[in-house]
């Protein structure tokens, strides 16, 4: 499969197999996420990767944290520009069709967020916060070479951004220490391609609306 392809072919899994991952492709695939490139060698990623019945547990205490609190804030901040409004909603209502299908709503996303769509593995992404915020950016260089990397094997991810409300539950059943901030969480599994919701794949808009040309004829 050429990087093209897998560009191409990837999308966010939201239903796996139980069929557990072996330690050496998931080691494969993380060392290629780490092969991504940081500004002065930083390097400024941290993974944990849970999985067994370290990983049921770290789902069921996110899983409690919100049924308990809810969603603690909104998923998008309030007054918007239109055009990020009008993607989130076409989001919502692409995405629909697919939990109509499967007799579910949109609990099916928020819930299984939190249980990692019962994918096998959970990956953790964190970051000292000692670090500039700008080094996000080369975090998430590193997980779409992981993304990929997994998709390459036949593997599928979901990065998953929803479980940050409940942190300190991450922090807690992970034994993440303070410096150290939670900036992403992914699931990664074999995907369960007999599942409706796998079917979905989201909208993009054209470059027309996303980038800009200068100095071409």
């Amino acid at each position: 499969m050429d990087i093209i392809e897998a560009i191409n072919g990837r999308k966010s899994i939201r239903a796996f197999k139980n069929d557990p991952v072996d330690k050496t492709l998931i080691t494969k695939i993380l060392e290629a996420a780490i092969k991504a490139p940081s500004a002065i060698n930083q390097q400024p990623w941290h993974l944990v990767v849970v999985t067994g019945e370290a990983k049921e547990r770290l789902a069921s205490a996110i899983l409690r944290e919100y049924k308990e609190k809810g969603m603690v804030h909104e998923l998008v901040k309030e007054e918007l520009p239109k055009k990020y409004e009008r993607r989130t909603q076409e989001l919502f209502t692409q995405i629909k069709t697919y939990l109509d299908e499967m007799g579910q709503d949109m609990s099916y996303i928020l819930e299984g967020s939190c249980r990692f769509y019962d994918a096998p593995v959970a990956i953790m992404v964190t970051m000292d916060k000692a670090l500039y915020p700008s080094r996000l950016l080369e975090i998430g260089a590193a997980m779409e070479n992981l993304m990929l990397a997994a998709h390459s094997m036949g593997l599928g991810t979901c990065p998953i951004g929803f479980i940050l409300r409940y942190e300190e539950a991450i922090r807690e059943e992970l034994g993440i220490p303070n410096h150290m901030e939670v900036v992403l969480g992914i699931a990664l599994g074999y995907p369960d391609l007999d599942s409706p919701i796998n079917r979905f794949r989201s909208s993009r808009e054209g470059l027309d609306q996303s980038s800009t040309w200068i100095g071409f004829e």
